[in-house]
């Protein structure tokens, strides 16, 4: 990985905790997803320290991107439907992803791919329909991002995530919990 590669998800990790602390004075949810997608990226930016990936030799059979795809972002959509009053959405969208999420841990990488790519479109289309019921722009922004950021591949026909993209998304959806907030007065 170039410095280049490298930058990526420190930026992402960097922005993550700005929205973390941003997304805690309007409520408590989102900034952990924030936060948990802060930690991933900060895993994934250390990950080539350590030769052969974990002590045993094998590489992470569970990136940052992996866990931010399946937790962090379902957290955020999470705090963007409670604050809209449809808690019923909310916690049926979190359980989904919490109890999905130690069951495709164990599956091989194709099978962890695909549980990623599903959250990833339950969560990123779960915003994007809210924020267009809501008339909130940055959250449509943001979720299109989170979408693309997860769902695109990288180049080489690797999978992955676009850290830039996420981070640009990070800030989208932290500034459409604020207008969701102002909203909800």
């Amino acid at each position: 990985m170039g410095a280049a590669g490298g930058c990526g998800p420190v930026l992402l990790c960097a922005v993550c905790l700005l929205c973390a602390r941003r997304a805690r004075q309007v409520t408590a949810g989102p900034a952990a997803g924030f936060l948990l997608q802060a930690l991933g990226a900060a895993s994934d930016a250390l990950e080539p320290l350590w030769p052969g990936g974990t002590a045993g030799g094998h590489p992470d059979p569970l990136p940052g991107a992996w866990v931010s795809a399946m937790l962090a972002q379902p957290l955020v959509a999470f705090g963007f439907h409670r604050l809209s009053g449809d808690r019923a959405t909310a916690n049926l969208l979190l359980g989904l992803a919490t109890a999905l999420a130690p069951v495709a841990a164990r599956l091989p990488e194709e099978g962890r791919l695909l549980a990623a790519r599903a959250v990833t479109i339950l969560t990123a289309t779960s915003v994007l329909t809210l924020a267009a019921l809501t008339a909130n722009g940055p959250a449509a922004l943001g979720s299109l991002l989170l979408a693309a950021g997860n769902l695109l591949p990288l180049p080489g026909g690797r999978h992955g995530a676009h850290p830039w993209v996420l981070a640009a998304g990070s800030l989208a959806l932290q500034r459409g919990l604020s207008h969701s907030k102002a909203a909800a007065r």
